[in-house]
């Protein structure tokens, strides 16, 4: 086996490890932009009340004087319209 293919190799198996997704596998995605110390209040709430798989991305970190750039990704557009009515 070529190194290549070993390391192709190597890398399915760690994604199947972490439950990894691309993006684009997701059928909604919302970008919000959010000022500094909202984020948490937001992955809280995505965890308690999400009932299918989503995941978060974060563009631009927030600052002091700009907001925060990040995209969250579901499955269920159940889940994304309950998130854009509550956070978009």
């Amino acid at each position: 086996m070529s190194s290549q293919t070993a390391v192709s190799a190597e890398l399915e198996q760690f994604r199947r490890q972490i439950d990894w997704r691309d993006k684009t596998s997701f059928a909604h995605a919302r970008e919000i932009h959010k000022p500094y110390g909202e984020l948490d209040a937001i992955l809280k709430w995505c965890k308690s009340e999400i009932t299918q798989e989503w995941r978060w991305q974060m563009v631009d970190m927030s600052s002091a004087r700009n907001p925060g750039r990040y995209i969250f990704y579901f499955d269920s557009e159940r889940d994304y319209l309950a998130f854009c009515l509550k956070w978009a």
